[in-house]
């Protein structure tokens, strides 16, 4: 943080880049190799099983978080939004650590669905406090470091440590990896709560 400090980029703004960054790259570590887990290790999975996953966590994201985001912009203060950002990023963390359990299409459509509930809940939540505390003067400086380094780098370092992370120790310690970067996430978010508005 010290290095976007210099930036005099403010705390909040600080704390929410280093988090999405982590996740992401977590995320990163798995998505890309998603078919292949889902096609090799469940039992009755085909391709068209990859997809229906795909749609029943983009499709249950969908659902909710438009109307948590419209919710929580009218709510007054901004613990809701963390607390609604917390619940998000400890529902993505069990997301990850779900593959680990599942062991039939069933199992990852339930799965899919519980990610995209944690999704919709941390997103909500993270565009508002991220759109309020974004410094004046700096707007497209730090929206840009959201895309480049939360959106794009950290994927792109995900994905690149993940294949060669699963080729050499196989996609149960590929998981407990990512899951662990989410928990490790998670805990950087108890960092925002004193410089929110109540």
């Amino acid at each position: 943080m010290k290095i976007l400090a210099q930036f005099s980029i403010n705390r909040i703004i600080q704390i929410l880049l280093f988090f999405l960054f982590i996740v992401n790259i977590s995320e990163g570590l798995f998505s890309p190799l998603l078919a292949v887990f889902v096609t090799d290790f469940i039992i009755g999975a085909t391709l068209k099983t990859v997809g229906f996953a795909v749609a029943f966590y983009a499709i249950t994201k969908s659902i909710i978080q438009i109307p948590l985001a419209r919710h929580l912009d009218k709510q007054i203060g901004e613990k809701d939004d963390f607390y609604t950002m917390l619940a998000g990023a400890i529902i993505g963390t069990v997301y990850t650590f779900g593959f680990l359990f599942i062991n039939s299409p069933l199992h990852l459509y339930l799965l899919s669905a519980v990610g995209g509930i944690g999704a919709a809940c941390l997103l909500a939540a993270y565009y508002g406090i991220f759109a309020r505390h974004v410094d004046k003067g700096s707007e497209g400086f730090e929206w840009s470091l959201y895309s480049v380094a939360c959106l794009t780098l950290s994927v792109g370092i995900g994905g690149a440590i993940g294949g060669i992370f699963a080729d050499v120790f196989g996609f149960r310690l590929l998981f407990v990896t990512a899951g662990s970067l989410n928990v490790l996430a998670t805990i950087l978010i108890v960092f925002l709560y004193p410089f929110l508005k109540k």
